[in-house]
């Protein structure tokens, strides 16, 4: 089992929703989410309660360093189109991913002791695709 480390992840993205997402700069973290939705379906005489399983619900958040020489997340965050995004653990290993459509929502945070951070929430807003082969 091949361990790794989160400081060769990627944040990739295509702000008109196309095919060729590239790497977003100065991003330092994502996180995905694909809870599933669950229904109780215990019946009369079940020894326990008993579920069936739904959708994921692919959402999760984006962080990173306000990058003057790239605006892009903003930029998609304040569009009305639903970007490609791109979500890699591990640059050296890029075949395993999330990708997907997704809406933007972004945040910056600026103090005077400080770098000026950037933040976000995506959900998805189409299909989404995890490719697990190393």
């Amino acid at each position: 089992m091949t361990r790794i480390h989160g400081s060769q992840g990627q944040i990739k993205m295509d702000p008109t929703g196309g095919a060729t997402p590239v790497l977003v700069a100065s991003m330092n973290a994502w996180a995905l989410n694909a809870t599933r939705d669950r229904a109780d379906v215990t019946a009369f005489g079940d020894t326990n309660k008993i579920y069936v399983q739904g959708l994921p619900d692919y959402k999760g958040t984006l962080g990173g360093w306000l990058d003057a020489d790239d605006t892009s997340f903003f930029t998609a965050a304040m569009g009305n189109v639903a970007v490609a995004l791109e979500l890699i653990p591990d640059a050296l290993v890029p075949t395993i991913l999330w990708k997907g459509l997704a809406w933007l929502d972004a945040s910056v945070d600026v103090k005077s002791t400080g770098a000026v951070s950037i933040t976000g929430n995506w959900t998805a807003a189409g299909p989404w695709t995890f490719v697990g082969a190393p």
